[in-house]
C-alpha cells in the first residue's frame, strides 16, 4: 500500500541537496537512468517531513506517537561496525569476520535484532564514528575530516536493511566522549580533540563526513535520529571546571571547552535540518542537571543518562527534578543500566517511573551486555511492553509487535 507523504517544498531542503535526495532515491528503484520518473513518482520519494516536537512530551513517528521503548545496541564490534581502519575491515556489510572462526558480524547483528524485536524494542541506539577510527578519511599532512571511506556506506545499508526485516528504527549515534581522548599508542583510536577546538575543522567534518551521511539516508525512515553526541560533558571543560575525572577506564582526556563544543553540535543540526529533513536530532547528555547546556543548539528532542553510581545512588524520581523546569521538548531516557548489583529488578522499575513520569520513552543499557551492567532480560523488556501495549508500538509495523 501506497502511504500519502508530506508535501515538501524544495527551499526547506537547500535545492541543491532536495535534487540531490530524490535523484538518489530514484537511482535506488531505476539503476542505470534508463527512465525517467514522473512528477508523481518523484513525490513519492520525497522525504517525510518531522513534526516539530515542541510543547509535546511523545516524539512522533510516521504519525504514531507511542512511548519510545528502546535498548543500546549498543555496537557489534565497537568502533568498527561501519567502515575500515588498521584494525581491519569486518564491519556489518563486510564478508569477513572479525576474527578467524569468530561469528560474521552481520549474523551477530540479526541475533540482536530478533531479540530487540521478540522484546517489543522500538529504537536500537547504535554508536556509529565512535572516537573517529573507522568510517572517516583524513588528510595525512592536517588530519583534517577529508570525507567518508569506500565501504562505510556498505555497512550502514546492509545494517538498515536487517534493522527493517525486524521493524526496529536505528538512532545513530555521530561520536562518543571517546572521540576526546588522548591519542592511543597505535594511533588509530582517540586523539581528536583537535578537530573539536578548531571551528575550521568541525566544519570540515560537518561538510565532509556528516552532510553526505544525512543526504544519503534523508528519506529513508528506518532511520529515525541523530543523536549528536554521547555524554560529551565527561569531555569538557565546565564553567571554567576541567572534566573530573580527566581519565576513564584508564585513558587520559583531551579536553574540549563548552564554548567550543556548543558550537559543534550547532553546526550539526543546523545540517540536519538542511539535509536530514526526515530525522530528528537530540544528544545523549550523561546527567539530568546538564541537559540545560543543550536548550538553545537546535535539538528536536532532550536525552539524558540515568545511572545510581553517577548519581550518589539517589533513584530515579530523585534525580529528576535536576532536568530544567522550562524544557518545551519531549524527553528520552537514552541510557539505564540494564542490571544493578543488589537491585533486583533495576530495570524494569526505572522504566516504570519513566513511563510514570511522563518522559518519552526509555533504552536500557545495553541489549548485548557489553560491560559490566550485562545484557537486558528480554522477558522483562517484553512484559513491560506487553504491560503498557497498544501504547509502546510506535514506529513497529503491525505483525511485528510481541506476542
Amino acid at each position: 500500500m501506497i502511504r500519502r507523504r508530506a508535501t515538501v517544498s524544495a527551499p526547506s531542503l537547500g535545492r541543491d541537496s532536495y535534487l540531490r535526495s530524490i535523484k538518489l532515491a530514484w537511482s535506488k528503484v531505476n539503476p542505470g537512468g534508463a527512465t525517467k520518473p514522473t512528477i508523481r513518482q518523484l513525490k513519492l520519494f520525497m522525504p517525510i517531513a518531522k513534526l516539530d516536537l515542541a510543547g509535546s512530551t511523545r516524539i512522533t513517528i510516521n504519525g504514531n506517537n507511542g512511548w519510545l521503548l528502546g535498548a543500546n545496541l549498543p555496537w557489534i564490534n565497537c568502533g568498527n561496525d561501519f567502515g575500515e581502519n588498521a584494525y581491519g575491515s569486518y564491519g556489518i556489510g563486510s564478508p569477513n569476520p572479525p576474527k578467524q572462526s569468530a561469528p560474521l558480524s552481520s549474523d551477530e547483528l540479526r541475533t540482536a535484532f530478533y531479540a530487540m524485536q521478540a522484546s517489543g524494542v522500538n529504537v536500537a541506539r547504535w554508536f556509529l564514528f565512535v572516537d573517529g577510527r573507522a568510517g572517516i578519511t583524513y588528510d595525512a599532512a592536517a588530519g583534517s575530516p577529508t570525507g567518508l571511506d569506500e565501504v562505510i556506506f556498505r555497512d550502514i545499508d546492509a545494517a538498515i536493511a536487517t534493522a527493517a526485516a525486524h521493524g526496529i528504527k536505528i538512532m545513530f549515534v555521530l561520536i562518543s566522549f571517546d572521540w576526546m581522548f588522548e591519542e592511543a599508542q597505535d594511533q588509530v583510536s582517540g586523539g581528536k580533540s583537535y578537530i573539536l577546538q578548531s571551528p575550521t575543522l568541525q566544519d570540515e567534518l560537518v561538510r565532509n563526513v556528516f552532510v553526505p551521511l544525512f543526504q544519503r539516508y534523508a528519506n529513508n525512515d528506518s532511520v529515525i535520529a541523530y543523536d549528536v553526541a554521547n555524554e560529551p560533558e565527561w569531555a569538557l571543560t565546565m564553567d571554567g571546571n576541567p572534566p573530573n575525572p580527566l581519565q576513564i577506564n584508564g585513558r587520559l582526556l583531551d579536553p574540549v571547552s563548552l564554548e567550543d563544543f556548543t558550537r559543534f553540535v550547532t553546526q550539526v543540526t543546523t545540517a540536519a535540518r538542511q539535509h536530514a529533513l526526515a530525522q530528528y536530532v537530540t544528544l545523549g547528555s550523561a546527567r539530568a542537571k546538564w541537559v540545560g547546556y543543550w536548550q538553545n543548539v537546535g535539538l528536536d528532542f532532550y536525552q539524558f543518562h540515568y545511572y545510581p553510581a553517577t548519581e550518589g545512588d539517589r533513584t530515579l524520581d530523585e534525580v529528576l527534578p535536576d532536568l530544567p523546569p522550562d524544557l518545551n521538548r519531549p524527553i528520552w531516557l537514552g541510557e539505564i543500566p540494564a542490571n544493578v548489583t543488589g537491585s533486583v529488578g533495576f530495570m524494569t522499575n526505572a522504566l516504570e517511573v519513566a513511563y510514570t513520569a511522563r518522559l518519552a520513552g526509555a533504552a536500557p543499557w545495553s541489549m548485548r551486555g557489553v560491560d559490566e551492567y550485562g545484557a537486558a532480560d528480554p522477558a522483562a523488556l517484553k512484559q513491560f511492553c506487553l504491560a503498557h501495549s497498544p501504547d509502546i508500538n510506535s514506529g513497529v509495523p503491525p505483525g511485528n509487535a510481541p506476542d
